[in-house]
């Protein structure tokens, strides 16, 4: 038997069962079964018949007690129960058949766009099942009595089995895309079912509730109105995606080449924020080409201007990366890519290259968006990074994605690389969910029709009691009766108020400017909730903006409950590791996880042979081929040519022995001594030759020599034996530098072959082009097969990750509240519907997209929460021009505000000193109050002044950002460093002092300043915006900015000055231009007031000692470098 028709067993991943597989070379009805686990050779198998064979009935009833999602993950990938459709069937099949499908229809949810739909429609409404039921639903009526015996699956419950079709005929109308020909399959099935019912009802006296025949009615007049409709004209919303090619459900995901060059055709409008939108379906359209439109735009703008001058050291919005190349497929993450080596250039030029630019830099994290073009863009390829780890970045290689299949000679062209500045990954999974999964928006009425006056949750009556924590001891109120509620209370007044609406109210709206406790507020209101609600099996949702919110939120909830799970792999919080999804895996045992451990078996095993097959194709891009191994694909015009034999590898002779002219002619060895193993049955590559190889091979000869040199007593005999090792070394370095060369020409353009028998009468440069194209055979072949497992891959792979959600959706069932970031819940979307969790609280939601928020909600949601604050940080769009003239910078928090939404404000802070809080009332807010507590701070230790304003006149740096849209002002960055630095010997802890930049420059060049300093080791530094929702007791900000032309950028902006201006407890100093920031912005005029009314800004520091009272300016920071005991200062005060 050849190896083609080989049987072979497969193991069956639901229950273990062997199945006997054939590969036949025959093509027949390959196209029928393209799901399957196809060969790995590119020959077209042939499926034997028996391969066809349905389920037998055991299997059948074993599968009708399962229940979904088990029963929906079953089927979807057994063709075995789908070959039952076209089968004959007896009555006892056709019944449990019916269960099936019944469970598997009244399982899915409104909109649902999972694998099974497509399966359902593929293999169930186009078999002649439909028939076949009909014929047997027509006949039961005349049964005779002797007969019900040998189908008791319908006799011993014939009620289940009518509800059941009539649940399938309802699914053909719900899930068939309103398809005519499914409708009237539907409706004739339906017809048969009703005088069948009314049949068996009349004939054999069985029993029937009336809500059978009520629910078929209904069911005709829906089928009745739908077909009618669909014969006079198509639904509107229909119409309108099918039609419209600019519909949003139409879009790509990825870039296309109409959006990239010129002009985009899509009528892009401002999100409207003032008033009601039309529709949900307008809603969405504006949204998501809002959304798709930030990330695309700025990409758009790039690509034009780097056409318009490719020289340019640096493209705005854009990284180009000019000369790459496609290498061949890899396997990365367990997951499966293309290999791409973008230091290609440099490795031509130069034969090395800087590996450092790539690996310490942002670029190319995993998720970014890349686009391939070798036709200065007209065709272009989209993919994202796949993984750019350390070892494939330190070659000078990335894995990446491709969006569409690719063609075979990608592998031959080089391409223009270009990487999107804007990170795609989150625009990614929000787009997909939005043109997915939301069809039916949740809180619909507030967020589209933006009415006003909120109702109480549908889960609250007024009977509803709750018990309400208040200072002294636990009170059971009706909750929705907030007259009744206790006070005095442990919250402020505005606090209390934010309390009463967020629990009694389904969308609530509550702003927390800088320390009045949103955090703390928003934990409350859960605790309370927790605390009167079990929420078994439909967890809160908890959603934050940034890992840091959502981890402090989480541990404050710990205080009521550890029933807690953490989505997302990015906490860097001790307290929250066992609380995360990873970590609750492990801890609750699954009833799902036996078809994990088999489908990573599975999994685990192509990806073996993947990684096998990749490391043969290596060593076809890495090293020579041996003899034995490419023997057969040495070939000239189809003709198999042979090699002499030597006393070495006949490839490496044949390949390199132009280079031993100098040396000893190579020894040819007799046929009969010929080492030809060509007859060893082995799938792997053998190889002669290699890089490592020769530095090994250098590296054993220069130790030997040595060694010779020590034990070799006459001098002249050593010097002999040194040269002879010194010749050989020699020659094998010049056999590498020939073999690199030669290497890095391999998919050069090829010369015209001359039709010879003898390969060694060819010039070295042809023997190294049939050498290549030798190889290229072989490589092929290897991609072939490494092509087939990559379909295997991806289908066990989607089967894997269904098993996955099941297991995480049952892990977090049994949490009472689910903790996630915003991008971490449009991805796991899927499995946050399976949650239904009622009640939803969005922490930071003044900072998220609108997208990102409503991408995040599921249609079980009846109470959600918004707690943030617009007037600090707004959402971050990539497009300036969306954020400003599309309202795209409008969070829907803001939105709701401006249109009246109910809200509350907290108005009391508790973290700033009176002087601070100044600064931004009424600048930015019109009234907020301090609490008591923050009159009690002690003065800081060594400084004259808590809150001090030093301005200078020194300009920002203009040398050494070419690279970079950023800024940053080394004058500054000193003083910064040398105040902090001063503070440390005031003995403040490197805890207690946070140094603040408003940009990433500043903040990197005095991360490299602190470095000269012991005792700022930890201290930390980062840019302001980062540090929103963080406090510490003292924070020194520089401001950066400072130039003759008056340019502030976004110090302009109010939110951003609000966030730089509140993180400080006791101490605030802060340095920069004032005399530049108020002549360029009203904002900072109206600051600088503040700052005089105070005495707190100057061009000098004024420093005191402790001890003698004793106070110094200083106004230079080598000065400021000098301070820090009692001696230094009353010194320099008396000099």
């Amino acid at each position: 038997m050849s190896d083609a028709s080989k049987p072979s067993l497969r193991i069956d991943w639901f229950d273990g069962t062997l199945i006997e597989e054939t590969r036949s070379n025959t093509g027949r009805n390959a196209s029928e079964f393209a799901d399957e686990e196809q060969p790995a050779t590119q020959t077209t198998a042939e499926v034997p018949q028996f391969q066809k064979k349905p389920i037998g009935y055991k299997k059948l009833l074993d599968i009708s007690m399962l229940k979904p999602p088990a029963l929906t993950l079953e089927i979807s990938h057994k063709n075995s129960f789908w070959y039952l459709m076209d089968s004959e069937l007896k009555g006892d099949f056709i019944v449990l058949i019916v269960k099936i499908l019944a469970n598997v229809y009244k399982s899915l949810e409104p909109g649902e766009k999972s694998m099974i739909i497509t399966v359902l429609k593929s293999k169930f409404l186009k078999s002649n099942f439909l028939n076949t039921l009909k014929e047997y639903l027509s006949g039961l009526p005349a049964v005779r009595v002797v007969e019900k015996r040998i189908n008791s699956q319908l006799w011993d419950d014939a009620e289940s089995f009518y509800f059941n079709v009539l649940a399938i005929c309802a699914g053909i109308y719900n899930f068939s895309g309103k398809n005519r020909e499914y409708l009237s399959e539907a409706q004739s099935l339906l017809e048969v079912l009703e005088i069948s019912a009314l049949g068996v009802k009349e004939e054999h006296t069985e029993r029937f509730r009336d809500e059978l025949f009520i629910e078929i009615e209904d069911l005709k007049t829906k089928l009745l109105n739908s077909l009618k409709k669909e014969s006079s004209e198509p639904t509107r919303s229909q119409a309108n995606q099918s039609k419209d090619f600019n519909h949003f459900k139409n879009l790509n995901i990825f870039p296309t080449k109409a959006d990239l060059l010129g002009n985009t055709a899509l009528n892009i409008q401002p999100n409207i924020i003032n008033g009601a939108y039309p529709s949900v379906e307008h809603y969405l359209d504006v949204q998501f080409k809002l959304l798709r439109e930030d990330c695309f735009g700025p990409l758009r703008e790039g690509i034009s201007k780097y056409m318009e001058n490719p020289n340019k050291r640096r493209h705005e919005n854009i990284r180009v990366y000019p000369k790459v190349r496609i290498i061949r497929t890899y396997i990365s993450n367990n997951k499966v890519g293309h290999l791409v080596d973008i230091a290609w250039t440099d490795r031509i030029n130069h034969g090395l290259f800087d590996s450092k630019k790539y690996v310490y830099s942002k670029r190319l994290m995993f998720g970014s968006l890349l686009l391939f073009t070798s036709d200065n863009f007209e065709t272009i390829l989209c993919a994202t990074v796949l993984d750019s780890g350390l070892n494939l970045l330190s070659d000078g290689c990335i894995a990446v994605s491709f969006h569409n299949p690719v063609s075979k000679t990608i592998f031959e062209q080089q391409f223009l690389m270009v990487e999107s500045e804007v990170f795609f990954e989150p625009y990614h999974r929000v787009l997909k969910v939005m043109q997915e999964s939301m069809d039916d928006l949740p809180m619909k009425k507030y967020i589209v029709d933006v009415q006003t006056q909120t109702q109480p949750p549908a889960y609250l009556t007024p009977e509803t009691i709750y018990t309400i924590p208040d200072c002294k001891e636990d009170t059971y109120i009706p909750v929705l009766d907030t007259d009744q509620w206790p006070t005095p209370f442990d919250l402020d007044q505005s606090q209390l108020e934010a309390y009463k609406l967020a629990l009694t109210r389904e969308f609530a709206v509550i702003q927390g400017p800088p320390g009045t406790g949103k955090t703390f507020i928003g934990v409350k209101i859960a605790s309370t909730i927790l605390k009167n609600l079990s929420l078994e099996g439909t967890p809160m949702l908890i959603i934050c903006y940034t890992n840091h919110a959502l981890d402090q939120f989480l541990e404050g909830i710990l205080k009521v409950t550890d029933n807690i799970v953490r989505l997302g792999s990015q906490s860097k919080n001790k307290t929250m590791e066992q609380y995360t999804l990873n970590s609750m895996r492990t801890k609750i045992k699954c009833k799902y996880s036996y078809l994990y451990s088999n489908k990573r078996k599975e999994l685990e095993k192509i990806f073996n042979e993947m990684t096998e097959v990749q490391t043969e194709i290596e060593k076809c891009e890495k090293e020579i081929i041996s003899y034995k191994s490419i023997k057969p694909y040495l070939k000239i015009d189809g003709k198999s040519l042979e090699l002499k034999s030597s006393n070495e590898d006949s490839v490496l002779t044949w390949l390199l022995s132009h280079l031993d002219d100098k040396f000893e002619d190579v020894e040819e060895v007799e046929d009969w001594e010929k080492f030809d193993d060509l007859d060893i049955s082995t799938d792997k590559l053998d190889t002669c030759f290699s890089e490592q190889m020769a530095l090994k091979d250098m590296e054993s000869m220069r130790s030997s020599m040595k060694y010779v040199k020590d034990v070799t007593e006459d001098p002249d005999e050593a010097k002999k034996m040194e040269e002879k090792f010194l010749d050989k070394i020699d020659r094998v370095r010049r056999r590498l530098d020939c073999f690199k060369k030669n290497m890095l020409r391999r998919n050069e353009n090829r010369s015209l072959i001359p039709n010879v028998t003898d390969l060694h009468s060819l010039e070295p440069e042809l023997r190294w082009q049939i050498y290549h194209m030798a190889v290229g055979n072989i490589k092929n072949e290897l991609m072939a097969k490494m092509n087939a497992l990559m379909d295997q891959h991806t289908t066990v792979s989607e089967e894997l990750e269904e098993v996955a959600t099941l297991i995480d959706g049952e892990v977090m069932s049994t949490a009472r509240v689910v903790g996630v970031t915003t991008t971490a819940a449009a991805r796991r979307h899927d499995l946050l519907k399976r949650l239904m969790s009622p009640i939803v609280i969005v922490e930071e939601a003044a900072e998220v997209l609108e997208a990102h928020i409503v991408a995040s909600l599921t249609n079980r949601c009846q109470h959600l929460i918004l707690i943030g604050d617009h007037k600090q940080l707004k959402p971050s769009a990539a497009h300036y021009k969306l954020a400003k003239h599309y309202n795209l910078e409008i969070s829907l928090f803001e939105r709701m505000i401006r249109n009246g939404i109910h809200a509350r404000t907290l108005t009391t802070q508790r973290r700033m000193r009176p002087k601070f809080t100044s600064l931004i009332v009424p600048v930015i807010y019109e009234r907020l109050d301090s609490h008591p507590s923050v009159f009690e701070y002690m003065d800081v230790r060594g400084m004259k002044e808590n809150l001090w304003f030093y301005s200078h006149d020194v300009y920002e740096d203009s040398e050494g950002l070419e690279d970079s849209w950023s800024h940053r002002n080394t004058f500054e960055a000193k003083w910064c460093v040398a105040l902090a630095d001063y503070l440390r010997k005031m003995k403040y802890t490197p805890g207690e002092i946070t140094i603040l930049a408003t940009y990433t420059g500043q903040a990197t060049l005095i991360k490299e300043l602190t470095k000269n300093y012991d005792s700022l080791r930890d201290v930390k530094v980062t840019v302001a915006d980062n540090y929103q929702g963080e406090e510490n007791r003292i924070v020194i900000l520089s401001l950066v900015r400072s130039n003759r032309n008056g340019k502030i950028g976004f110090l302009s902006a109010e939110n951003r000055i609000c966030v730089a201006l509140s993180r400080a407890k006791e101490g605030f100093y802060i340095f920069g231009n004032m005399t530049v920031l108020q002549s360029s912005s009203r904002l900072w005029k109206q600051i600088n007031t503040r700052l005089i009314e105070q005495t707190a800004i100057g061009d000098k520091i004024t420093l005191t000692c402790e001890t003698h009272k004793t106070t110094v300016d200083v106004s230079n920071v080598h000065d400021m470098n000098r301070q820090g005991t009692c001696i230094s200062l009353c010194k320099m005060k008396n000099t």
